[in-house]
């Protein structure tokens, strides 16, 4: 741990966080009832503040945030590219050949009868739940952004804007919540695997 900064340090304790928790509420729960919990507790702000979370882990920021790093970062850019391309390399096999018949909330849940709270003019997928893409993608992203910025606070905010986007995907009903906790993981173990890589190059030098 010699060689992670304070901000580091409060991202992966968030993150940690986040995994004994959902799985603690993954394993405690009914699937219908977290749903119930998550999307029936809805307001317009909520709407907005969702959607924006779950824009962040979207393909712009992310690539923009490798072009920054290339041009004023260059230690990182190459780990944060490898880190970018396992971490989603993964996702799409997962979604695509282990649970490609994993349902979305909205077909899994369609003959329930229950009015869900779906926000207007938002596309609801239905197929590939497992795992969640935006939240490995929030998760590995923002390793990154706690890597550079170094201060505890800093690490501190990445850590729960990640989370924020893990919640969004389940709130706007898109996933399950088991879907962004593998989302978690394999976006961040992808991301520490090449920051390892990485920092012991650096210390060997």
């Amino acid at each position: 741990m010699k060689h992670w900064s304070p901000a580091l340090k409060a991202f992966l304790g968030i993150f940690i966080l986040f995994e004994v928790m959902g799985w603690f509420f993954v394993g405690s729960t009914e699937r219908l009832d977290q749903l119930l919990l998550i999307n029936g507790a809805n307001n317009a702000f909520a709407d907005i503040l969702f959607q924006g979370l779950t824009a962040i882990a979207e393909v712009v920021l992310p690539v923009l945030f490798l072009i920054y790093l290339f041009r004023f970062r260059k230690e990182f850019a190459l780990p944060y590219a490898y880190s970018y391309a396992l971490s989603t390399g993964l996702i799409q096999f997962l979604k695509h050949f282990v649970f490609s018949g994993a349902l979305r909330p909205l077909a899994y849940f369609a003959h329930a009868g229950i009015k869900w709270h779906l926000v207007p003019g938002l596309m609801i997928s239905e197929y590939n739940s497992m795992p969640s893409g935006h939240t490995g993608a929030a998760f590995f992203m923002f390793f990154w952004v706690a890597v550079l910025l170094k201060r505890f606070h800093w690490g501190f905010i990445a850590g729960i804007l990640a989370v924020g986007v893990a919640y969004s995907r389940v709130y706007l009903f898109q996933h399950f919540p088991v879907d962004t906790l593998v989302g978690a993981f394999l976006g961040t173990s992808s991301s520490y695997l090449f920051y390892y890589i990485n920092d012991a190059k650096s210390s060997s030098k």
